[in-house]
């Protein structure tokens, strides 16, 4: 984080601190906002503010045009020490902690960096790891990282319920008569989210902030905020957080345990998306029932569907119904629990997330195998025991190596072997966990879709999804026949495939040898 300076880079954060003449907030709205003007003549960005504690008050900006940034501080309703200023944004060149900006959806289906760098989530969960001490806290952040994943799923509220052994003493806001005092919270709790939010992105990993709980059951006390309370409480967190480029919202994780009426999660999913100025992803978790992910407030879906991955062509029919981006964010965990959500070996987990993938999808990893503390992985995190996050890794290698923006259903309506890619570009075919001894050179033809042409040559490589090894068949292939439906090669002899194991094959379209 960049403090009160005369020079940043561009997708830092930029925070004004201040000291005002309250101690403490006078109610639940913001204390004053700032309105930042950059010499480009874009739009300005107004920012709110928020209280830290004591006289220190704060707002914090991420900077995503280069240039002279001016800002002044309007509707104040505390005397501030200072009211106006000014810093200089240069080019970050894609380097530090943030080097391409919040990731957002693009290409419909997909997502991306504010700079167009492409984003392939592959995450992963540790829904009660905020409220860890240490050394638990810091091991979970080094085993996510290491392992490869890219976005990490926790909890603001403490868990409460089923193999949760732990409980904080820092809790979010005070307790007046009985009652959380949402228009007091506490600095300590929000500082120490600030610091779980900022070393998941040092770390190049994206924070999945999952803004209430359904989990606490009225062991804290929290799950039983009125609708105005979540509405203060979302205006501090959302204050605190927005700056920072690495932050995903998820509304609620299975929002559909508290006993709400819809309309009541349509408002506060509408009041996220109006207080957010940095417009960062927004997305709702189902346990049963699915949320409407029509509603213009979703940015993308997260599910809660183990069934949809178990086989190819499932999930790509959520991408039918809404139009956006799909992340099955719970397709049950890899673990050794006598639960079915929590009992996958690592194979079935990694042929879920290839399933998951040729449909056009994104899916989000856990584990649930019981911990020394008794807890899960997925509660309170740590080290990582199973073996399937090496397989996702490579998984996100083989994603980050693609030549398109994404991966898409080729002919979602009737190809049997669910091909997925950009038509005539680029094309990943998953062959399951027994793959047969050989496969003969075809590709599907879809629309809409640039069409394949006679003659066009590609090249071919096997990928072993579980040992991880890629191998590039030494040969090209060139279409000798396009119908309407179905592409093939016919005058080469088929590939040798390692008959039995877990396969994908991955299909580039590549100039013709001279």
């Amino acid at each position: 984080m960049t403090r009160t300076t005369s020079r940043t880079t561009r997708y830092d954060t930029v925070e004004l601190s201040f000291r005002g003449d309250d101690a403490l907030p006078v109610d639940g709205q913001p204390p004053f906002t700032v309105r930042l003007t950059c010499d480009d003549g874009g739009e300005p960005v107004v920012v709110p503010g928020f209280w830290d504690g004591s006289h220190d008050y704060r707002a914090r900006f991420c900077a995503e045009r280069e240039g002279r940034w001016t800002w002044e501080v309007e509707d104040a309703r505390t005397a501030l020490d200072r009211t106006a200023g000014a810093f200089e944004v240069g080019d970050g060149d894609g380097h530090g902690a943030h080097g391409h900006g919040p990731v957002r959806v693009a290409h419909r289906f997909h997502f991306a960096h504010a700079d167009g760098t492409p984003f392939r989530p592959v995450g992963t969960t540790a829904y009660n790891w905020l409220h860890q001490d240490e050394p638990l806290f810091g091991d979970t952040v080094a085993a996510v990282a290491e392992a490869g994943f890219n976005k990490l799923r926790f909890m603001v509220f403490p868990q409460a319920g089923g193999y949760v052994e732990h409980v904080p003493d820092l809790l979010p806001f005070e307790r007046v008569e009985g009652r959380w005092d949402v228009s007091r919270p506490v600095p300590a709790f929000f500082r120490r989210l600030d610091a779980a939010v900022a070393v998941l992105g040092q770390h190049g990993i994206q924070a999945d902030v999952l803004l209430l709980n359904a989990y606490d059951r009225g062991f804290f006390g929290l799950d039983g905020l009125s609708e105005e309370e979540d509405a203060v409480y979302l205006r501090y967190v959302v204050a605190r957080l927005a700056a920072y480029p690495n932050v995903w919202w998820s509304l609620c994780n299975e929002f559909d345990q508290l006993e709400r009426p819809a309309e009541r999660w349509d408002r506060a999913g509408a009041l996220l998306a109006d207080l957010d100025p940095h417009r960062h992803l927004r997305s709702i978790h189902n346990w049963v029932e699915l949320y409407d992910n029509n509603q213009a407030w979703v940015t993308h879906a997260s599910l809660q569907n183990g069934s949809a991955t178990t086989e190819p062509g499932r999930a790509n029919l959520y991408r039918d119904v809404w139009g956006k981006p799909v992340v099955l964010d719970e397709i049950k965990y890899e673990g050794d629990i006598p639960l079915r959500w929590g009992d996958l070996d690592a194979r079935q987990l990694v042929h879920q997330f290839w399933n998951t993938t040729v449909a056009g999808c994104y899916a989000s990893h856990g584990e649930s195998f019981v911990t020394p503390s008794g807890s899960l992985h997925m509660v309170e995190g740590g080290r990582l025991r199973g073996e399937a996050p090496a397989r996702l890794a490579f998984l996100r290698e083989v994603l980050d190596g693609l030549d398109v923006p994404g991966l898409d259903p080729i002919d979602k309506w009737d190809d049997p072997a669910h091909v997925a890619g950009a038509a005539r570009r680029q094309y990943v075919q998953y062959l399951g966990r027994s793959a047969p001894e050989h496969w003969e050179f075809r590709l599907p033809v879809g629309f809409p879709g640039e069409r394949p042409e006679p003659g066009d040559e590609f090249v071919v490589d096997v990928i072993d999804t579980w040992h991880m090894t890629v191998e590039r068949v030494p040969r090209r292939f060139a279409l000798t026949d396009v119908e309407r439906n179905e592409a093939r090669d016919r005058a080469s002899a088929p590939v040798a495939l390692p008959h039995g194991e877990a396969v994908a094959l991955l299909v580039t379209r590549v100039e013709p040898a001279e």
